[in-house]
């Protein structure tokens, strides 16, 4: 029985790249929205922009490939405890390099959508806090959400609704939008 159900498998060489990372991207994106800790959260979210790094650039999304890279250099200088004030240089370069990109690599709707996403996480990570850093999020969600409608990335449209799912979790798990007076989760 067991060998009859294993033959319905695909095998590792049917799945696409495509596939693969835009499942993985999804796992570890959902995951962040789910943990308490800022760095830990800001990890997790540097694994799955990795993912959907190599995801958009085998979909041809120029625009959300390099927005992907550059976020992962902000993810590496804000997981630091004390970034130097040359990593901090380089965080706040990333916001007129995303521009460029945009400029640069221009789709109409789709650059615009991607830049106004990455501006959006830029405030959120920028947070010493993670309830307002969640609040950049989902704000930032909402606008990637365009991004991959029009990228054509399924996978990404499903992990901007597990985030928005997650990050609301989480906020209202912390009080936010309650009342609370400070939001730790």
């Amino acid at each position: 029985m067991t060998v009859f159900l294993l033959d319905y498998l695909p095998t590792l060489s049917a799945i696409s790249l495509i596939t693969a990372t835009g499942c993985a991207g999804l796992v570890a994106g959902t995951l962040s929205t789910l943990l308490g800790d800022r760095r830990a959260i800001l990890a997790a979210q540097a694994t799955a922009s990795s993912l959907f790094l190599v995801h958009f650039l085998c979909l041809g999304a120029r625009t959300g490939t390099l927005m992907c890279l550059l976020g992962l250099v902000q993810m590496a200088v804000r997981c630091r405890t004390r970034p130097s004030r040359g990593l901090e240089l380089l965080y706040g370069l990333t916001v007129p390099a995303a521009l460029a990109v945009a400029a640069l690599t221009w789709q109409g709707p789709l650059s615009a959508l991607s830049a106004a996403g990455f501006l959006l996480a830029t405030l959120g990570r920028w947070q010493g806090a993670v309830g307002p850093m969640r609040l950049f999020f989902v704000a930032a969600t909402l606008v990637g959400a365009g991004h991959n409608a029009l990228a054509g990335s399924a996978f990404g449209l499903a992990s901007d609704a597990m985030a928005l799912t997650g990050h609301g979790w989480s906020l209202w798990r912390a009080g936010v939008g309650r009342g609370a007076a400070t939001a730790t989760a």
